[in-house]
């Protein structure tokens, strides 16, 4: 465990900064005590991860540093590496001096295995179940990229269907849980769950098959302690994955998870309950405070870099990502006692490791230092490195490499990757500059402008086009995932660009619904987020990249915002019409002319948009959300065109299928007030001129 200064120690009880918390020196580390504990009587290793993302090979070129005006960049995570800590956690007997418990430990993953590289376009989350079901997980949380290729994919995730005719099924071998998720008929998911699971050591040992989901998870520790695990899922999901309409998600969390609580507690027999939420940490914060018979909270979804304080004070962490808050931090729930909350970053670049102590009645004594674990991998040399060049120095806070598990490396090596790289390899075209996608949620960007043109000119060639009728394209700034390189442009980057296999399709609306869809488009921007935001607020992957028209947004007026129902601690709110949009400008012939608000337009688009993800429900035909009085769209089609398939269309049709994109003044992001509006529930603003935030 981590040492920690008496400067370091003060340091860490101020960021916790809650009366129910204070810092003791122990066993030559630290621990966090809780304000009024019992006598210590076990302890619980919890070893966590989250937002995997199919990164079943290790992130490249992550920066973790910058060193004489250089980034100094590495290769962190991977499962083969995992493999190789899980497996070193299992070994250590060092960590508690309490014989009973010295094998209690704990591995669950707080959801988002699906989505991200081509690992999941290839083998559509069947490659990361195999290694999955060999990490030796108890539970893992529903995220809600899982619902991404809609409930089949899911359910043949759980349920075991091989990758290829012939080979046998292989079910989870843990169950997943999400305690605020109910499926009915006909969704293949229904015949999938069971209310409880109860899991034994000896079964998770064996990796024995379940193949379920389920509301609340007991596993049976070696010692015979008993730890509940309720779960929970964004009930974002509807709007921004591809649930069916048989499956909906519970939106009062802290009345679910106590409910569930309370149930594991009484006839399950369970002194620690954990909550596995893919809800997003600062939601989790805000959930913590209202919890009752719940410990702690393992959480995922936001992807929130978590660290110790460093040791000594001022030591690097050359880790990859910036502190945004304390790791772990513990709060005081709804029944005084003590909630510990922890995230790992994302991509298993992290792993999360906590000794918990607990009394006889199960409340939470200590928290051990807790230690955030890179998944060092390679990366000191060049890749390739024909010149034989020597691996560089490890800075300050970095490690040596981790050695990856052999048998987990020789089925990537040997299984799952030949079918990568030959779909991946195939070269289509080529870019002549390097194309970002870090501001693709917040403000014009030349990919934004390049992957709505291709999707506008599928469009105009369907054949029932009206030239009399302008066609734009609106294109949500979440679905463009990664950037594209100078280069050569291939099969695998464009999939890793646009990886949810989304269809083309066209919705025609009037001049007034379109500027309602752009004003949801624009709804979630915080001001000064207009500039190097690749992680703008909640909800910021509907921004509207477009091709055929241009827009002005004032993200310091009202945002569109459609009505809330009142929830325990808010009131309800009405639907509220947006006024951030102005000077919208539609391409007509080969002249822009003011959009008219009673004109009939159509939108190319893709089908999760079309559908009022990300927002645009007035793409429906039951309107928009926010301003009912537009109504909604008519004339939805689907082409069953994948998208990536028409960005590649596309490429190939440009002189020598080469492109390059360029920002073209179709998007003004300006701030004409300074004001911090809430996320969702927002106030008037104040008048104070601020400026312009433009596309560079």
């Amino acid at each position: 465990m981590t040492t920690l200064s008496r400067r370091g120690f003060l340091k860490g009880a101020v960021a916790l900064g809650a009366g129910a918390v204070l810092y003791r020196y122990a066993g030559g580390g630290w621990k966090i005590v809780t304000a009024a504990p019992g006598t210590e009587t076990r302890q619980l290793r919890l070893v966590h991860t989250n937002d995997h993302h199919s990164r079943i090979e290790p992130a490249p070129n992550v920066t973790i540093a910058r060193v004489n005006n250089v980034n100094v960049t590495r290769n962190l995570g991977g499962v083969a590496r995992r493999k190789t800590l899980f497996d070193a956690v299992r070994a250590d007997t060092t960590w508690t001096s309490n014989a009973t418990y010295v094998n209690d430990r704990l591995f669950i993953d707080a959801g988002d295995v699906f989505q991200g590289t081509l690992y999941f376009n290839q083998y559509n989350g069947k490659a990361d179940r195999f290694f999955y079901n060999r990490l030796g997980y108890a539970t893992n949380a529903i995220g809600n990229h899982e619902f991404d290729k809609g409930d089949q994919v899911l359910a043949d995730y759980i349920s075991g269907v091989p990758i290829a005719g012939g080979q046998p099924s292989e079910p989870i071998a843990f169950p997943l849980v999400a305690s605020n998720m109910t499926a009915v008929a006909p969704s293949p998911l229904l015949p999938l769950y069971e209310e409880e699971i109860t899991i034994t050591a000896s079964a998770l040992a064996a990796g024995a098959p379940i193949g379920k989901w389920c509301k609340r998870v007991i596993v049976i520790m070696p010692s015979g302690e008993k730890i509940g695990i309720v779960g929970l899922t964004t009930v974002e999901t509807t709007n921004i994955a591809s649930p069916s309409a048989a499956i909906t998600f519970g939106s009062e969390y802290a009345d679910i998870v106590n409910a569930q609580a309370a149930i594991l507690r009484t006839t399950g027999g369970c002194k620690t309950v954990i909550a596995l939420t893919h809800i997003g940490y600062a939601a989790d914060i805000l959930l913590a405070p209202l919890l009752t018979g719940v410990n702690i909270i393992v959480g995922g979804h936001s992807h929130t870099p978590l660290l110790p304080d460093p040791d000594p004070v001022g030591a690097p962490q050359p880790f990859g990502a910036t502190r945004v808050a304390v790791y772990p931090r513990v709060i005081t729930g709804a029944d005084n006692k003590s909630v510990v909350v922890v995230q790992d970053w994302e991509w298993a670049k992290w792993i999360g490791d906590l000794v918990i102590g607990f009394d006889a009645n199960g409340e939470v004594t200590t928290v051990a230092s807790g230690v955030i674990k890179p998944v060092w991998a390679d990366g000191l040399v060049p890749t390739p490195n024909p010149n034989n060049v020597p691996p560089r120095a490890l800075i300050p806070g970095e490690e040596a490499e981790i050695t990856p598990e052999a048998t987990f490396q020789s089925a990537i090596t040997d299984t799952f990757r030949p079918a990568i790289d030959a779909l991946g390899n195939t070269v289509i075209g080529a870019n002549t500059a390097a194309l970002s996608n870090s501001n693709v949620r917040a403000r014009e960007t030349a990919l934004g402008n390049f992957l709505a043109d291709a999707i506008r000119d599928k469009v105009s060639k369907f054949a029932d086009n009206t030239p009399s009728i302008p066609l734009v394209c609106i294109l949500n700034g979440g679905g463009i995932r990664t950037s594209l390189d100078a280069g050569p442009i291939t099969v695998g980057e464009i999939l890793q660009i646009m990886p949810f296999g989304n269809t083309v399709g066209r919705v025609t609306v009037t001049g007034a619904q379109l500027k309602a869809a752009l004003e949801n488009g624009v709804s979630a921007l915080q001001p000064g987020a207009a500039v190097d935001a690749s992680r703008n607020a909640v909800g910021s992957g509907r921004f509207p990249n477009v091709s055929g028209i241009k827009y002005t947004a004032d993200i310091s007026k009202l945002s569109a915002q459609p009505a809330l129902a009142a929830t325990s601690t808010l009131p309800a709110l009405p639907a509220r019409p947006g006024q951030r949009i102005s000077n919208v400008l539609v391409l007509e012939g080969s002249t822009y002319l003011p959009l008219d608000l009673t004109k009939p337009y159509r939108v190319a688009t893709l089908s999760f948009v079309i559908n009022g993800g990300d927002g645009y429900s007035v793409f429906r035909t039951s309107g928009d959300l926010a301003d009912p009085a537009v109504g909604g769209g008519t004339g939805q089609i689907d082409s069953g065109l994948i998208d990536a398939d028409a960005v590649q269309d596309y490429i190939k049709a440009q002189p020598e299928s080469t492109i390059n994109p360029l920002i073209a003044d179709r998007i003004k992001v300006i701030q004409t007030t300074r004001v911090n509006l809430p996320l969702i529930r927002n106030v008037a603003p104040a008048t104070t001129p601020v400026g312009v935030l433009n596309g560079d």
